[in-house]
């Protein structure tokens, strides 16, 4: 854009110079003079005067570069390179484009183009004019969609090489055109002016009217080169007052909340209690990820506790640029519905699958008893183990010795010291035997009369889930038939699971074949099979659902539903290690989920505890948290835990959007725009006040004869310097309303579309409009101030006419 503005000034100023020297071309054409003797004068006097500037202007450069430098703006390096092969470029074309604009025209009229040409009619003006609006229209409808399909200023064509230039003049083009179709509104506007000023019984009023009206002044390059200059400011200051915010949300969607904490020292039951207890925090959550395919299609399963963040979600956090944001931090626009209500769809149906335990216990405390079908010392370790879900969905894991001599016993299984988010609920209960050779294989019957202060639900039981084991067969169960398999199965098994009267679980074990166990020994105790095949599991699926395992509800991001063709209300399996996993049922979409793997992968939010409740029903391994979310009560909040976690190194390790949105701005490739930025800035007024003062000298010299018949027939000097400043008034407050309100406009539409990252793609999620009121009044107001005072300087000066001169010129040639 300021390459089009100094083009413009350029053509602008040739064309003055043109039209002044007219009437001396005429003369030497009548007088004789051949075509290339005049061209050959014009392009001398023309290299004169633009061949040095040329050359002044590439020695200045870099003395101007370090004083920017110097003023802190951030041209680093740049002054080295002002006498580069760019720069002498950028010189080169700009000489041919005033070399053209000023010797063009001469070559026009010397073959003639000043004779006198017929006459068109107005239907065929209108048709004409009619027409270039259409091609203009196109034009810019065309630039447009081509920025809306690419979404950057990178092509498929082009990505390996750099930015499309086709996709970078696009902005240009459609400001250009824009410009150019608003020109048509101001002899409608001069004619109304005119129009309202025949009312009144003065002078100046109609003639400046019926000048601006006519366009018998040549407003129109001055105007297009002022609103361009004041859009060109607009999107500038808009561009620079969206930065910020823009930074904010594009550093909360890559972080997924206000601080992101991973690993530490602290074990996963002590983590909710230091990070919840952290000044300034006003919600936390753990992340937990599954990674799987659903329908042969790469697909992360992302969890957070719903029920923690809810409250989070409002619009003040939801909002573009806010200082806080929800969890996951997704803005409003990309909020397909309410986040709120859609989180709490993920957490309104958790079944039932555990039994829960009131109060804050320090331990659990279960009445059990397990005998064995061999003598006691024939007999293995064997241990008992349980599952403790928090309030968060996160689970801890104890476990203790038991005797295998049938005698009912306390057992104390202690839960940590930390400080656990109550409430908790015991999810799975797991008897683990160690094989030892030469023992037999071992037969034992587990009897849990219950658990300290916690019952079972309504309907529910406990219910064998041990992974991989299919039915009874092919474990050698008392009094039963392993169904004519001669191969016995190696792994612990469970032969039958009942609910006692008046008990929890009651269940007859197999344990696994002796053969793959330990020498008797000390070294039985540690002695552990893998991939827990010494372990028989029990969870509690549904009460009342003929279902085993209900569908975890989740919500999914755009490329799932692209990529995977299914669609809301649907459920489908996520599938890892060519294993089955749980079922997801899709309750709905939301644009795309903070914090997670990237727009491309196909993804779903669930809730946590849903997660462990499938997870726990299907006898698969706890989810483990990932990371922590937290969301920040204030913006200074914020803050004071960051500085807290990064004084804490027990907790881990910190990412903020503080911190990250800091980073963005600091990019290299942020710098070099900012600074091309604060340059049309600065530029465009003086480039538009430049070219303005051109066209206004330019245009009362070439109409002096008329001013001075003007004066002849009794105007005043005072009204003839009326006229002028009316006139240029006119045009200049048509100007600054035109390219202000066509800065405005563009930056909503264009801005959003051209806003690039390093990497030359739209930046994610898209810039809000956020205009910088201040600096764009400000900027308008400069443009105005100095078009105005120009006007008011030379209206003054350019009035005066020497009528014996002026009058009598025809009578010197």
């Amino acid at each position: 854009m300021l390459g089009v503005l100094s083009a413009v000034t350029m053509v602008l100023t040739a064309r003055q110079l043109t039209d002044f020297r007219r009437a001396e071309l005429l003369l030497q054409l009548a007088r004789g003079a051949g075509r290339a003797r005049l061209l050959g004068v014009a392009a001398v006097e023309w290299a004169v005067f633009m061949v040095p500037a040329a050359l002044l202007g590439v020695w200045v450069a870099g003395p101007l570069l370090r004083v920017l430098e110097w003023s802190g703006l951030p041209v680093e390096g740049a002054a080295a390179e002002a006498a580069g092969p760019a720069t002498w470029a950028v010189a080169g074309t700009a000489l041919v484009l005033h070399g053209c604009a000023a010797l063009l025209p001469v070559v026009w009229t010397a073959d003639g183009g000043e004779r006198e040409t017929p006459s068109r009619s107005g239907r065929r003006v209108v048709a004409q004019r009619a027409g270039a609006d259409l091609v203009l229209a196109v034009v810019a409808v065309l630039a447009y969609l081509q920025l809306r399909q690419y979404e950057g200023l990178l092509s498929p064509a082009s990505s390996a090489v750099g930015f499309d230039p086709v996709l970078v003049l696009a902005p240009v083009v459609m400001t250009v055109a824009a410009a150019l179709l608003l020109l048509r509104l101001l002899p409608p506007l001069g004619r109304g002016l005119e129009a309202l000023a025949r009312r009144g019984r003065g002078l100046v009023a109609p003639l400046s009217g019926w000048q601006v009206s006519r366009g018998r002044s040549g407003q129109g390059a001055p105007v297009l080169l002022m609103a361009l200059a004041l859009a060109v400011g607009a999107l500038t200051t808009t561009v620079i007052a969206g930065e910020p915010p823009s930074d904010r949300d594009r550093a909360a969607f890559e972080v997924g909340a206000d601080l992101r904490v991973t690993g530490g020292e602290l074990p996963p039951g002590e983590r909710y209690g230091a990070l919840a207890g952290l000044p300034g925090v006003a919600a936390v959550t753990p992340l937990v990820s599954e990674v799987g395919t659903v329908r042969n299609t790469g697909t992360t399963v992302l969890g957070v506790d719903t029920a923690a963040v809810r409250s989070a979600a409002t619009p003040e956090r939801m909002a573009s640029g806010a200082w806080t944001h929800a969890v996951p931090a997704l803005r409003s626009d990309l909020d397909r519905g309410s986040l709120a209500e859609q989180l709490g769809r993920l957490g309104a149906d958790v079944p039932v699958h555990g039994m829960a335990l009131p109060g804050r216990p320090s331990s659990l405390e279960v009445q059990v008893s397990v005998a064995s079908g061999a003598p006691l010392e024939r007999t293995g370790p064997v241990w008992l183990s349980a599952q403790v879900e928090d309030a968060s969905g996160l689970v801890t894991t104890v476990q203790g010795r038991l005797v295998p001599d049938g005698v009912s016993r306390t057992v104390s299984l202690p839960l940590g010291s930390g400080a656990l988010h109550h409430p908790l609920q015991v999810t799975r209960l797991s008897l683990r035997s160690t094989p030892v050779k030469g023992f037999p294989r071992a037969t034992l019957t587990l009897t849990v009369s219950g658990v300290a202060g916690a019952s079972l639900p309504p309907g529910a039981r406990w219910t064998d889930v041990t992974p991989g084991s299919s039915g009874k067969a092919g474990f050698g169960c008392p009094g039963r038939s392993d169904g004519g398999q001669s191969v016995p199965v190696s792994r612990a098994g469970v032969c039958e699971a009942s609910r006692p009267d008046g008990g929890v679980l009651s269940a007859v074990v197999r344990g696994p074949i002796s053969e793959i166990g330990v020498e008797p020994g000390p070294g039985a105790e540690a002695f552990r099979l893998g991939a827990g095949t010494d372990t028989v599991s029990f969870g509690m699926p549904p009460a009342g659902s003929v279902a085993k395992v209900l569908p975890v509800p989740a919500l999914v991001n755009a490329a799932f539903l692209r990529e995977t063709r299914y669609a809301v209300g649907e459920q489908t399996r996520l599938v890892a290690g060519g294993v089955e996993q749980f079922k997801l049922q899709v309750v709905g979409v939301l644009a795309d989920l903070p914090g997670g793997q990237g727009r491309d992968v196909p993804q779903a939010l669930v809730d946590v505890r849903a997660l462990s409740a499938a997870r726990s029903q299907l006898g698969l391994d706890p989810v483990s948290d990932e990371a922590w979310l937290l969301a920040a009560a204030s913006k200074d909040g914020g803050e004071r835990a960051e500085r807290a976690i990064a004084a804490d190194p027990r907790l881990g390790a910190v990412d903020s959007v503080r911190a990250r949105a800091a980073a963005l701005a600091e990019d290299p490739f942020r710098h070099g725009r900012r600074s091309a930025l604060l340059l049309s800035l600065v530029l465009s007024p003086v480039f538009a006040v430049a070219g303005f003062t051109v066209h206004a000298v330019g245009s009362a010299r070439a109409r002096r004869r008329e001013f001075a018949v003007l004066r002849a027939l009794g105007v005043r000097r005072r009204q003839l310097s009326g006229v002028l400043r009316l006139e240029q008034l006119l045009v200049v407050g048509f100007a600054v309303l035109l390219g202000g309100a066509l800065g405005v406009v563009l930056a909503a539409v264009v801005l959003p579309l051209i806003m690039v990252d390093g990497g030359g793609l739209a930046v994610f999620p898209a810039l809000r409009l956020t205009v910088g009121w201040g600096w764009t009044a400000l900027v308008v107001l400069a443009t105005g101030l100095g078009a105005g005072a120009v006007v008011l300087v030379l209206s003054r000066m350019l009035a005066r006419v020497d009528l014996a001169r002026e009058l009598r010129a025809g009578e010197s040639g």
